[in-house]
């Protein structure tokens, strides 16, 4: 419906443009006025390209006589259309470039006043109509998604954090009331612990604060819980990495030896290992054994979520069965 609604308005605003240099006998050059208004069309989908065409028009059919006032909507049209682009080339670049050619080309033929400082403020004027355009829509996207966050987070304060909550006491009660073995006892403790890790980190985004990941303790809970995993990690892992390098790092071994738990069962084995070469650090962690090695059920959004941060800080995240094992691999830029 928007891009229709958009469609629409530059048919409208072409067709205006149109009629105004047919009417008011604008047009000194047939073809150049066409070249001036039909780009119009496309503003929106290739506005660079329609700036430099009709800024070109203007200032060539401006040359040639053509009265200012209506023949400079067109090239107003294109500026304000190419200032809302955030591009660094369209805004700062292109748009001044056009501006001057068009001023120029005033200026030759109506002098350094009427021509030349009436074409600069134009200029002007639309650069900063179409800049305040793209503040004002950035600023509303910002609106929207704050209002989505908030809505996202009632709507889990209402629904998860209550669900853990209530898990958390019943479990709380069972161990205070049942007749539990040592066993049985100490299950219920790692039930808790699980729920309590939840339920802060669920606390910390609805506070709209990163959860801290605490990567020993997961780890002891999963190797409570049953997991095979190395009693240590490797000292690649441990010292010199930056804080954020760190936190990706953190953040990969606990949702993948999570993630072994969960698809593959206890006595899953998880080896994890390190190696730096040259500027890379590449960390391949490796599931096996268990109830059905190497058949977990796809990525979920964990390792997706991984995935995009990783990518974005410049490595890459491969994963996937691989003879009878689930293995994952990160290539990271060490420094």
């Amino acid at each position: 419906m928007l891009k229709l609604r958009a469609r629409l308005t530059d048919v409208a605003l072409t067709g205006a443009a149109a009629l105004l240099f047919a009417g008011s006998g604008t047009a000194v050059s047939v073809p150049l006025a066409v070249a001036q208004v039909s780009p119009l069309l496309l503003r929106r989908r290739c506005p660079a390209v329609v700036l430099i065409v009709v800024a070109a028009a203007t200032a060539a059919h401006t040359t040639l006589g053509m009265a200012r006032a209506i023949g400079f909507l067109p090239v107003t049209v294109a500026i304000f259309t190419a200032a809302a682009q955030r591009g660094v080339l369209t805004r700062w670049v292109l748009c001044p470039a056009a501006g001057l050619a068009v001023a120029a080309a005033s200026a030759a033929r109506h002098g350094p006043v009427e021509g030349f400082l009436l074409a600069v403020v134009m200029v002007i004027i639309a650069w900063l109509a179409g800049f305040e355009r793209d503040e004002h829509l950035r600023l509303r996207l910002e609106v929207a998604a704050s209002a989505d966050r908030e809505r996202l987070a009632r709507r889990v304060h209402d629904t998860l954090a209550h669900t853990v909550t209530v898990m958390l006491l019943q479990t709380e009660a069972l161990r205070a009331t049942a007749p539990l073995g040592p066993s049985d006892r100490h299950r219920v403790d790692l039930v808790l612990a699980a729920g309590r890790e939840a339920l802060a980190d669920v606390r910390a985004a609805l506070a709209g604060t990163a959860p801290v990941l605490d990567l020993p303790g997961r780890l002891a809970l999963l190797r409570a819980s049953g997991l095979h995993l190395p009693e240590s990690l490797p000292a690649a892992l441990t010292t010199g990495l930056p804080p954020a390098l760190h936190d990706i790092v953190a953040r990969l071994i606990g949702e993948t030896a999570t993630n072994a738990l969960r698809h593959d069962g206890p006595g899953t084995r998880l080896t994890i290992s390190a190696t730096r070469s040259g500027p890379s650090l590449t960390i391949t962690i490796v599931s096996s054994g268990g109830r059905a090695p190497g058949s977990p059920a796809g990525p979920g959004f964990g390792l997706k979520s991984l995935s995009k941060d990783i990518r974005g800080y410049g490595g890459s995240l491969t994963y996937g069965p691989s003879g009878g094992t689930w293995t994952t691999v990160a290539v990271l830029p060490a420094t």
